[in-house]
């Protein structure tokens, strides 16, 4: 344990194995983040060195994730434990997620951090854009039929890919195509008359949990991004969802009111910080996941 603000010293950051899975599965759901071994081992498929785990000597005492996608790189599962917050650890651990993401070719970095953290990542030159609110459902999902929607299911990937970069600012098709190679995903997509792409939808499904994201639809086209969201939700009944909703759009409180009413409950707002330019486009409603953006 360390005792004074010049013990990150003896601290090291390695890349996280197999072995350290269980603790950081324990230590990022001190902070109720349902966190388990295969989300770690999903982010370690996508990017194995940007997973790593902060030590005091042999001991593990920190965790972060980070990915790249081009020039645009996202940082996620920031902790440490409380007994190390105020003696270098936490700077070490984030100085060394920031130059790693910048050797990758990475300009600007995205992260959610809670309100009251703003202050200790704007030191490191992180600054505010969006908010994004967590709503979750734990029993069952309650949306009437409300007529037909039309929507393709399972569209082509590289319409798909080109459409998210577009509005995402960089090329997620790495973590797009994993999603949708599950078998459980859902993925419906809208088209307007010419064939071209509108919008889209993915829920990403696992045992009785799904995680709906991201959602991303042409500016001024809501009635498309509302439909792909309730057709999505009508598959989604007697299951638990969770999904991230940006503030930031003038249509964000008619999603909210419909989900609200829907059976959802707000739990949590987070703000997304970046050191840089911000890339993402208005269009994004729903984030793809709090560690990758």
């Amino acid at each position: 344990m360390c005792s004074n603000a010049y013990s990150f010293i003896m601290f090291q950051v390695r890349v996280m194995s197999v072995g350290d899975y269980s603790f950081a599965v324990d230590l990022a759901n001190t902070m109720s983040w349902g966190m388990n071994v295969a989300d770690f081992g999903f982010n370690q498929f996508l990017e194995s060195a940007g997973c790593l785990v902060l030590f005091d000597g042999s001991s593990p005492v920190g965790i972060a994730t980070c990915i790249s996608f081009g020039n645009v790189g996202w940082f996620g599962n920031f902790i440490v434990k409380p007994e190390y917050r105020k003696c270098g650890a936490g700077r070490l651990l984030l100085e060394y997620a920031i130059n790693y993401l910048k050797s990758r070719g990475v300009e600007n970095i995205g992260l959610y951090v809670y309100p009251y953290l703003e202050e200790y990542y704007g030191k490191f030159g992180f600054k505010a854009d969006n908010v994004v609110l967590t709503v979750m459902c734990n029993d069952n999902v309650q949306i009437d039929d409300g007529g037909s929607f039309n929507f393709e299911v399972a569209p082509d990937f590289s319409v798909l890919s080109r459409f998210d970069c577009e509005f995402f600012g960089a090329d997620r098709s790495r973590v797009l195509r994993s999603i949708l190679q599950e078998k459980s995903s859902l993925c419906y997509a809208s088209f307007d008359g010419d064939g071209e792409m509108v919008g889209y939808i993915v829920s990403k499904n696992c045992g009785s949990v799904s995680e709906v994201g991201p959602l991303v639809c042409r500016p001024g086209r809501v009635d498309v991004a509302f439909g792909l969201l309730k057709a999505m939700l009508q598959r989604l009944v007697n299951r638990s969802v969770v999904l991230y909703l940006f503030q930031g759009q003038v249509e964000s409180r008619v999603f909210e009111v419909f989900l609200l009413s829907a059976g959802f409950r707000k739990s949590f707002s987070l703000l997304r910080m970046f050191l840089g330019e911000s890339k993402v486009q208005s269009g994004v409603y729903l984030v793809e996941s709090l560690e990758r953006g």
